[in-house]
């Protein structure tokens, strides 16, 4: 229905990179960040309209995926670079949830580090990535997820309201002293990481696709769409702004780690923290299941048994956890990695591709605005992804 595919979207769009989003404001200051979220905004949606139109684009054979978009537009070489670039954000989000539990557990119990946290926590999580064949059981745990998401736009704003600005208090607490005030209204030379950081949180087109031919009337999948950015846009200008207001250039690159240690409502914090271990933990396993899918489809036709299947299957899970865990722990920095992921990932994915592949499928009927407008977007999204990467390492 309308209200489930909104739904569906909106928890995509809104998941963990909505943690960093304090730390935008941090990083490009007030009017900085409130730009950079409204214009990636706009943009994300006007892409994620351009991925209907091109699902809509022929009946016979139809286009049902991002890859078939891919093919459609660009050919088999379009489709095998984009598929590459998906199973690299898989990879790039698998990371980032090893960080983010590895910060949360060090919250919690402080005397063991934040790499041995991300190290008992791979070691579990091979468990059920492995001896499950399907993800059907561990989806119960992406409710987790959307609980999640509520509880942290609700705490956020709520702790902003109650609380108000103890950014003095924070910088007493950890004996820093800041000329002019704790909050900054423009920082130029952090807007390449905050950019970065709102694409991260913008990510998610991949699964648009799906969503689309979900629907029961798929002419309603505009207004579904404007409707899902207008109410995802405004929970992160809630959660960026209540979190800026209250910690100031105080605030963690995980909103949720300046209110587990500094809210006076320690034990909700606490339990917020836990909600957040959760997630993290249920995602890791429900992400690894594409991303190895996609590997076990490349080695399946050299495999003759079943049994060796079992086996290929399970030993490129732990590769993937390992190698996934050894660039956590040698890039440990939550902002850095969404950065990352944003410029190169969801750039590629959200901004270029979708304008291309309309320029490239409808061309000859668009008008010279809309023309104009995708160009742009291919433009911007190639010179953000080159400038900002580089900025961002």
């Amino acid at each position: 229905s309308f209200l489930q595919a909104a739904f569906n979207l909106a928890n995509i769009l809104m998941g963990v990179g909505l943690l960093g989003l304090p730390f935008v404001f941090r990083s490009a200051g007030w009017f900085g960040g409130f730009v950079c979220l409204c214009i990636f905004g706009l943009i994300t949606w006007r892409t994620s309209i351009l991925i209907g139109r091109e699902l809509n684009a022929r009946m016979f054979p139809p286009i049902s995926s991002f890859p078939d978009i891919a093919r459609a537009a660009f050919g088999d070489t379009g489709c095998l670079i984009l598929s590459v670039i998906l199973y690299f954000e898989l990879f790039s989000c698998v990371c980032i949830f090893f960080v983010t539990i590895g910060d949360h557990l060090h919250q919690l119990f402080p005397m063991i580090s934040v790499s041995n946290h991300m190290i008992m926590v791979a070691v579990v999580s091979i468990v059920p990535t492995i001896v499950l064949r399907t993800p059907t059981l561990l989806s119960y745990l992406s409710m987790i997820g959307t609980f999640a998401t509520i509880a942290v736009v609700f705490s956020v704003v709520a702790a902003s309201i109650i609380e108000g600005d103890i950014s003095e208090d924070v910088a007493e607490k950890k004996g820093v002293e800041m000329e002019g005030g704790y909050h900054g209204d423009f920082r130029p030379e952090g807007l390449a990481l905050a950019l970065g950081l709102v694409a991260y949180c913008f990510s998610g087109h991949a699964i648009v696709p799906s969503i689309y031919s979900s629907m029961e009337k798929p002419q309603q999948f505009e207004q579904m769409v404007t409707l899902t950015f207008s109410v995802v846009v405004g929970c992160c200008l809630a959660v960026a702004i209540a979190g800026y207001y209250m910690f100031g250039d105080m605030v963690e690159d995980q909103v949720t780690l300046s209110l587990e240690e500094n809210s006076k409502a320690e034990r909700a914090m606490k339990a917020l923290t836990w909600l957040m271990v959760s997630t993290a933990f249920s995602k890791v396993t429900l992400t690894m299941f594409p991303l190895a899918l996609g590997i076990e489809e490349i080695v399946a036709p050299f495999l003759t048994s079943q049994r060796l299947v079992d086996a290929a299957s399970a030993t490129i899970k732990l590769v993937m956890t390992v190698l996934a865990l050894c660039v956590s722990i040698f890039v440990p920095s939550f902002s850095l990695l969404c950065s990352l992921v944003g410029m190169i990932c969801t750039m590629s994915v959200s901004v270029i591709f979708p304008a291309a592949a309309h320029l490239k499928m409808f061309g000859p009927r668009l008008s010279m605005w809309e023309k104009l407008t995708d160009w742009f977007f291919v433009a911007v999204g190639l010179v953000m992804a080159v400038v900002g990467t580089v900025a961002t390492i």
